[in-house]
C-alpha cells in the first residue's frame, strides 16, 4: 500500500508520545514493506522542508502556548496555503491510503480536503478528543482574558476578528468512515457528542515493551520502606500536577520522610511558577525535584528507578502513553479514575485509582503503598501483565495494518 499520513506533529519535534507513537506505527509499516509518506506542520524548525519521506510544510493555526492576535489576520491565507499542500502531495503521490493521525491545531477543512480527494479511503486515528474541542481561534476569541488590559484589547478587536475569521465557528462535516479509537473511553466519549462512530473498533495504542519490562525484572523490594513517585508528562493544568504536590503534603510527615516525588516535563511558565510556589507554600523543597525532559530512549532507564507512577490528570484522558510505559516497566501506578485509565486500571489488581483532583485520596493511596508492601510487588507484577497483555507496539502495528488493507480492500 501507499500511505500518506497526515498529522500535526512528528518527531523529533514533539509534545508528548503520541507524536513518538505516530512515527514508531510509520516505522512499522515501513519494515512490512508498505510505502509510506508523511505530511505534517513545520513545528520545531520554522521552515519548510523536505526530508526523505517527511513533508514538514503545513502552518499550525496557531502557537502551542500562547495565540498571536496579530497571526489571526493571516490564517486564511496560511490554512489555503495547507489545503494546497495537501491536494498537491496527493496528485504526485497517489497514495492509497490517507491515514489522519493528529489534528488539533490543525483545521479541520484539511481532513475534509482529504475526504473529498479519496472518497472511502480515508481512515482516522482517533486519540484524543479533536473531533469534538473548539480550535484554536474558537478557544481564544470565545474565552476570557486573564488582565484588565488584555481584556480591553481582546474586546477591540474580537469583533473585526471574529469576522475575519468567520468560517472558523462554521463546522466542518467529516464522515469518520473509518476511525478506529485507542480507547473504548474515547469511542464513547466522541459518540455522546455526536461523532459518527458506531462501529469504530478500539485498537490500543502500544509499545516497545522489552527495555521496559527488562527494568521491571530487576526490582527489588526496598527494606527501608520508602516510595519513589514520578510524574511524567505536559506541566498543564489539565495534567494536574498540582494535585501531586498537595497530595504530598496531605501525608503525615512520618510518611513524607519516607518518600519523594521527582516531575520531569515542562510546559507553560505561569503554570511551573504556581508548582513552584506551591512546594514553596507547603515546604516541600526537599520532597519535590524537577528534572528536563530527557531524550525518549532514556525513558526506560528513568523510570526504572522509581516505584510509583502518578497519573493526576483532571481531563479525560483517553489512554496516556506513559501510562503503559510505567505498568511495563513494574511501577504501581496511581492513575485519576478517568478515561482510558480508568478502563485499565483495575483498583487493586493492576494500580490504584484515585479521583481526579481530589489531593486527599491521592494521598491515600500514597499512604497505602507505604505501609503494604506485599500489596506494592502485586500491584506492579499485574501491571506487568497488563503491559504485555494490551499494550504491545507489534500488536497494535499488525492491527493498524490489518484495518488499512481491508478499507483499501473494500475501496477498490
Amino acid at each position: 500500500m501507499r500511505v500518506l499520513v497526515l498529522t500535526n506533529l512528528y518527531p523529533p519535534h514533539v509534545i508528548g508520545g503520541y507524536e513518538s507513537l505516530c512515527m514508531e506505527a510509520v516505522d512499522g509499516f515501513v519494515r512490512r514493506g508498505h510505502d509510506v509518506c508523511v505530511l505534517t506542520s513545520t513545528y520545531g524548525q520554522g521552515s519548510e522542508s523536505c526530508e526523505g519521506h517527511v513533508h514538514r510544510v503545513l502552518a499550525l493555526e496557531a502557537d502551542l502556548q500562547f495565540y498571536r492576535m496579530a497571526d489571526a489576520w493571516s490564517y486564511p491565507r496560511r490554512r489555503a496555503k495547507n489545503v494546497e499542500h495537501l491536494r498537491q502531495l496527493v496528485a504526485r503521490y497517489r497514495p492509497d491510503i490517507i491515514f489522519i493521525w493528529g489534528m488539533w491545531n490543525l483545521s479541520r477543512r484539511l481532513a475534509s480536503e482529504a475526504e473529498a480527494l479519496l472518497p472511502g479511503r480515508v481512515v482516522y486515528y482517533l486519540a484524543n478528543p479533536w473531533p469534538i474541542e473548539p480550535n484554536m481561534h474558537q478557544a481564544f476569541w470565545d474565552a476570557s482574558a486573564t488582565s484588565w488590559p488584555r481584556t480591553l484589547a481582546k474586546r477591540l478587536v474580537r469583533v473585526p476578528a471574529r469576522a475575519w475569521l468567520a468560517d472558523e465557528w462554521t463546522a466542518v462535516p467529516l464522515r469518520f468512515a473509518h476511525a478506529p479509537c485507542c480507547s473504548a473511553a474515547q469511542r464513547d466519549q466522541l459518540l455522546r457528542a455526536g461523532v459518527p462512530l458506531q462501529d469504530a473498533p478500539v485498537i490500543y495504542e502500544g509499545v516497545e515493551l522489552a527495555e521496559y519490562v527488562a527494568y521491571a525484572a530487576r526490582r527489588t523490594d526496598d527494606p527501608g520502606g520508602t516510595v519513589s513517585l514520578a510524574f511524567v508528562g505536559i506541566l498543564a493544568e489539565h495534567k494536574g500536577v498540582h494535585t501531586a504536590i498537595e497530595a504530598l503534603a496531605r501525608l503525615p510527615n512520618r510518611q513524607r520522610t519516607r518518600t519523594a516525588l521527582t516531575i520531569l516535563g515542562k510546559g507553560h511558565v505561569q503554570y511551573v511558577r504556581r508548582l513552584d510556589a506551591l512546594v514553596t507554600q507547603h515546604g516541600l523543597a526537599d520532597r519535590v525535584t524537577f528534572v528536563p525532559p530527557i531524550p525518549r530512549d532514556q525513558l526506560p532507564a528513568f523510570l526504572g528507578r522509581f516505584d510509583a507512577l502518578l497519573l493526576t490528570s483532571t481531563w479525560a484522558e483517553p489512554l496516556a502513553r506513559i501510562m503503559q510505559e510505567g505498568l511495563a516497566s513494574g511501577m504501581v501506578v496511581i492513575g485519576s479514575a478517568t478515561g482510558g485509565t480508568a478502563e485499565t486500571i483495575v483498583h487493586g489488581e493492576n494500580g490504584l485509582l484515585f479521583e481526579a483532583g481530589n489531593a486527599d485520596a491521592l494521598a491515600g493511596q500514597i499512604a497505602l503503598l507505604l505501609e503494604q508492601p506485599a500489596l506494592r510487588r502485586t500491584l506492579a507484577e499485574g501491571g506487568v501483565r497488563t503491559a504485555r497483555e494490551r499494550f504491545d507496539i507489534h500488536v497494535m502495528v499488525d492491527a493498524l495494518e490489518r484495518y488499512l488493507e481491508q478499507v483499501h480492500a473494500t475501496a477498490r
